[in-house]
Parts: structure tokens; sequence; C-alpha cells
């Protein structure tokens, strides 16, 4: 009995992970799919240009809290953000539906109100909550996805930070 339910235990979980290395591809398919539609701007920095921008931005990080800011991002390999304000409102509904089936097959994090909009977070936690993976946030006209990951402990350190 106890072979079985360490079985089904291992298949579920092994079922998570694909789903998310899914829901990753899924995403990325879609982007990739509205590249060159009017209306959507698409931009993709890859690991040579996140290294790039983090190197900028420690440059110009001047307080001890800046520099707290940009750990977060030491674990990102790739950035997408795809800014589809200015589409028709019958791509861009299209686009939502697409972004919001793929994403609602993962964990969402967390939804935030603001002015009227709203934002969703959604992501996949590591097995001890001490990793947050491939993070996308949706809001009414951006989807910004972020590929790799992010320590747990470095974003409540930086809430707390906030609150101050």
């Amino acid at each position: 009995m106890k072979k079985i339910l360490i079985t089904l235990l291992m298949l579920l979980s092994l079922g998570t992970a694909v789903r998310a290395g899914d829901q990753n591809s899924q995403l990325r398919s879609l982007v990739s799919s509205y590249k060159g539609t009017e209306g959507f701007e698409i931009v993709d920095i890859g690991s040579i240009g996140l290294g790039l921008l983090k190197a900028a931005a420690k440059t110009a990080a001047e307080t001890p809290e800046d520099r707290a800011a940009l750990e977060l991002f030491k674990g990102l390999k790739r950035l997408t953000i795809v800014d589809f304000s200015d589409a028709a409102p019958e791509a861009r509904e299209k686009f939502l539906r697409k972004a919001d089936r793929i994403l609602k097959g993962g964990e969402m994090l967390m939804e935030a109100k603001d002015s009227g909009e709203t934002v969703r977070i959604y992501g996949t936690s590591s097995a001890d909550d001490t990793l947050l993976e491939d993070i996308a946030l949706l809001a009414e006209d951006t989807l910004i996805f972020l590929r790799g990951t992010i320590r747990t402990d470095q974003v409540e350190a930086l809430m707390k930070q906030a609150d101050k």
C-alpha cells in the first residue's frame, strides 16, 4: 500500500512539474504568435541583455535598499514584456483570454487592484517555498514574464523595508 501511495505522489508531483514547464512554453508560444501584430509591442531580453541591465542598475544604485532590491533579480534568466495597450480591442481581448487560460493552469500568487486596474501575479513555488519560479504579471494591457528564480526571503525583506 505504501509503495502505491508513494508512486501516486511521485506521479502527481511530476505532473505538476510538467504542467509548469508546459505553461512556460505555452506562454512563450502565445507571445511569439503575436509578434508583428499591430498594437503589440514585445520586448524579449535574454541572459546577456539582463546581465547588462543588472550591471547598469547596480552602478546606478545609490542606497543599500536599492542594492538589496537588485539582489532579487540575480536568479532571472529572461524577461519578456508585452504591451498591448495600442492593440485593437478584439485582438487585445483574444490575447487576454488565451493568456488567462494558460496562467490559470498555474498558481496565482497575488491579485492587486490599483486605480481600477487589476494586476494578477502567477508563478511556481519550490517545494520548500524558498524560491519563486517563472513569474508572470498580467494587467489589462501588459504581460511581464520573468523566467528564472527569485528567493522568497529577499522578497519578504524588501516588503518589510517598503512598509517602514
